[in-house]
């Protein structure tokens, strides 16, 4: 099965300012597919991870230099982190709409 994994919402970065709760635009934006495309659930497992580095899960599987979110690890090990494409391979591989 894929795995997804996004970015828990309301993290710190404490490199820009600690006060102040931030979200991953690209996250979310596959967040909302997820609610427009309630199949998704049950087609890939969806993994939340923490905004800190390391971040284990997606490292044991694909490497440290290769740990950034959103990103789908396809069941042959390849993966995809580029927000377009992600919801390209959806859209062709789940029968989701295409972004117009």
């Amino acid at each position: 099965m894929e795995k997804l994994f996004l970015i828990k919402p309301d993290f710190k970065d404490l490199k820009r300012n600690a006060d102040i709760n931030y979200f991953c635009p690209n996250c979310v934006t596959l967040e909302g597919l997820l609610s427009f495309y309630p199949k998704l659930r049950n087609e890939l497992e969806v993994h939340y991870v923490d905004f800190a580095r390391p971040r284990p899960s997606i490292v044991e599987l694909i490497g440290e230099e290769n740990q950034s979110c959103p990103v789908l690890i396809l069941e042959d090990g390849k993966f995809i982190n580029k927000l377009e494409d992600i919801v390209g391979h959806l859209a062709e591989h789940h029968k989701i709409g295409e972004a117009h």
